[in-house]
């Protein structure tokens, strides 16, 4: 007993302990978290409005830190430190709070890819990715996924990179996020074209980036999406690439410089040297990208080729050829790094999987042993509480049964005296009106106080009815059973058994019926008849044994 008292101490402690961690109550906090992806500007105000949020409770400050760093990062502000979420993060670690902690982890990722710490980055978004799978947080797992296909797409490690992409449009799609689908699709679409899918595959995922970004409303992607067919097809069809990258360089300032490198490209091939001339000296801002120059000098070529300025224009293609050279080694060397980069990620994540394994089947062993000792305790437990419940429970089924049969019987007993006591004052307000009679002298008068005198001493139809239904729920339905089984039973039948089942003379039913005692013997031998009895004795011990008792 001892033992079985420890381990059920044991077992509460344990209950207790994980219950510990909860979230906030604060209804500001809650209010903010509610808005905080349809008004995320409204979201930052609110937590923003509390003072002093560090003087709150454990629950309450992490929900702040929490909430604080999401509207924060989505407001795309500036951020040096991530100080902030590391304090929601050691209250949601390995709690039951799952989404909370995922979240935690998956910001705490954001916060050091801005930072460019993107070993620590992706350290956090596997974190919350391995949380966030045990709950239904699909939107947030699909940014996950998509943050580590970035990561990945960064350090040209592509096969895991479009891995990751493909991954976080099956959950975007659960979540029925049309914006995020289109990112997904446009990722994919530049990671088949690094890895030299075929350009058909290329382009059919970014149509669909372009369909799902214009469904949603999303008009910086959709421009961005067009750009970049633009840039595919501008080897391939001139007039297709510059129609869709003169859209997109009206409308996104930020990469206006590079647009108008490619646009100036495009209209030296047109033949359009005026038009070429024009982007060219718009483009010329952009002196770093080594690609941009390449083309600027290509472009050159061809404008002084036009111009019958061939040697000029040979020099400046043999430059852009240089440059393409070096570019080409640079690319070479790039893959030369990510092959080694992608063996030694793939090396790692073996020898992780198999400490994992090892870790895993370790925790799983101790944790079978746990559960079988406290199976084992709870049931000596279980056994022993479900004894004394039984007993408990005979003894309190016993005494139910033992009261519902006395009520039972206090309850028919008085309905019975209440049934009596209203045909005893009717046989008594009979008689006294059978004496008050003698006073009244004047034919007419008398008429009407006979009358009247009958109504109130005499059974009406609605109060037959009445006792006949009285009488049949204190019998527990006896004498309905009885019309049913002999439908030839009349009203006046069952209300002559009624009154003989409560046991009142035949006189005085005979005064409350206004019948004679020849008529009621006669309506007593129709009834015999009819149930299939032989004598009028022999009917009122059937009635009262049959019908008068309560069950």
């Amino acid at each position: 007993m001892n033992h079985l008292k420890f381990w059920g101490i044991l077992l509460i402690c344990f209950i207790f302990v994980s219950c510990q961690v909860h979230y906030t109550r604060n209804k500001t906090i809650l209010e903010a978290e509610k808005i905080m992806f349809t008004a995320t500007d409204s979201s930052f105000r609110l937590l923003s409005s509390i003072q002093q949020p560090e003087k709150m409770s454990k629950a309450d400050y992490a929900a702040w830190c929490l909430n604080y760093t999401y509207a924060y990062l989505k407001l795309n502000k500036e951020i040096k430190s991530d100080s902030l979420i590391r304090i929601a993060l050691n209250y949601y670690e390995n709690s039951s709070l799952k989404k909370q902690s995922g979240t935690a982890y998956y910001l705490l990722g954001c916060i050091n890819m801005k930072l460019k710490k993107d070993t620590v980055a992706i350290k956090a978004f596997k974190q919350a990715e391995g949380i966030l799978t045990e709950t239904t947080e699909n939107k947030l797992l699909g940014l996950t996924e998509f943050s580590i296909g970035y990561l990945c797409m960064k350090d040209e490690i592509y096969n895991q990179s479009l891995s990751y992409f493909k991954n976080s449009l099956k959950y975007f799609y659960l979540s029925k996020d049309k914006i995020y689908q289109a990112y997904a699709y446009r990722e994919i679409s530049d990671m088949y074209y690094e890895m030299d899918y075929p350009f058909k595959n290329v382009l059919y995922y970014s149509n669909l980036a372009l369909k799902l970004s214009k469904e949603a409303g999303d008009s910086i992607n959709y421009y961005n999406i067009l750009c970049r067919q633009g840039e595919l097809l501008y080897n391939r069809d001139y007039n297709r690439s510059k129609e869709y990258i003169l859209k997109g360089y009206r409308v996104l300032p930020d990469k206006k410089s590079y647009y108008a490198t490619i646009l100036s490209y495009l209209y030296a091939k047109l033949n359009k040297p005026d038009s070429a001339n024009y982007y060219l000296r718009i483009s010329s801002s952009d002196k770093f990208d080594i690609n941009s120059k390449k083309i600027r000098l290509i472009t050159t070529a061809y404008l002084k080729r036009g111009a019958g300025n061939y040697k000029s224009a040979f020099e400046d293609m043999e430059k852009a050829y240089l440059l393409r050279d070096s570019i080409f080694q640079k690319r070479i060397k790039s893959q030369l790094y990510s092959i080694d980069k992608q063996y030694d990620s793939a090396k790692k994540e073996k020898e992780k999987d198999e400490l994992k394994i090892s870790n895993r089947n370790k925790v799983i062993l101790i944790g079978v042993l746990l559960i079988v000792i406290l199976v084992i305790s709870i049931s000596l437990l279980l056994a022993n509480r479900n004894h004394k419940k039984k007993q408990t429970d005979h003894a309190m089924e016993k005494q139910r049964l033992e009261y519902e049969i006395n009520t039972k019987r206090l309850e028919n007993d008085k309905k019975r005296e209440i049934l009596l006591a209203k045909l005893q004052n009717k046989i008594e307000n009979t008689l006294r009106f059978e004496r008050l009679k003698l006073g009244v002298k004047e034919e007419n008068k008398f008429e009407n106080f006979i009358e009247e005198i009958t109504k109130q001493s005499v059974f009406s139809d609605k109060e037959r009815d009445y006792y006949i239904d009285e009488a049949d729920d204190l019998f527990d339905g006896k004498i309905t059973r009885l019309k049913t089984e002999n439908p030839q039973l009349t009203k006046q039948d069952l209300i002559v058994i009624t009154l003989i089942s409560l046991q009142i003379k035949i006189a005085d039913s005979c005064i409350l019926l206004n019948m004679s005692q020849n008529t009621m013997y006669k309506r007593r031998d129709r009834i015999i008849n009819h149930i299939g009895l032989s004598s009028i004795t022999e009917l009122e011990t059937w009635v009262i044994q049959n019908i008068g008792k309560a069950e």
